[in-house]
């Protein structure tokens, strides 16, 4: 998914097709106003605002990196992406144990593969966003983006209606995913 479709997505939502109609054009140049900048710079804040509580919250992204260290002291500075949970950290392929600090992950290995969920990094609207279609639509993005734009803007009921539909999206999600987990009965010995 693009961040701009999501974005005239949101735009639709909130009641702007002027500047929904503009962005929609596959054009590079695309003429906006000082004010039309301003709302689609604030949507950019609140889209990226809400891809970060996704990926906090209910769709974590999660990556496999290889590291080195000489002292065996990983600074997160130095991870590809922004960890957020650290899930396991192995050498050789075994689990190994570390430690973490609020700056570094620390163990007593020179190279570690570490596996870790991620918040997702500013996006601008010719980037892609960090859930493709398969993870969450567009229109539970979309949404989180108007409820955060609305309140903003200080339309509390318009905002409030948006972050219904968000928070159903957000349900709908976690039952379809939940829907394919087999608990096995429980049987008494």
């Amino acid at each position: 998914m693009k961040v701009k479709d999501i974005i005239v997505t949101a735009l639709m939502f909130v009641g702007r097709d002027d500047i929904s109609k503009k962005l929609a054009n596959d054009e590079d140049d695309v003429e906006l106003t000082a004010e039309e900048s301003e709302v689609v710079e604030t949507l950019l804040y609140c889209f990226n605002s809400v891809e970060d509580e996704l990926a906090r919250c209910y769709i974590p992204l999660e990556t496999v990196e290889n590291l080195s260290s000489e002292n065996g002291v990983y600074s997160f500075a130095d991870f590809s992406l922004r960890p957020v949970k650290i899930i396991s950290v192995k050498s050789d392929g075994k689990p190994v144990k570390y430690s973490i600090t609020a700056l570094s992950l620390i163990t007593d290995c020179a190279e570690i593969t570490v596996e870790y969920a991620y918040a997702p990094l500013k996006k601008g609207l010719s980037d892609d966003s960090e859930f493709s279609s398969v993870l969450a639509s567009d229109k539970l993005v979309a949404a989180g983006t108007a409820s955060e734009f609305c309140l903003i803007d200080g339309e509390a009921q318009l905002a409030q209606t948006w972050e219904s539909v968000y928070r159903g999206e957000i349900e709908t999600l976690q039952r379809t995913r939940l829907s394919g987990l087999h608990l096995p009965p429980r049987r008494w010995v």
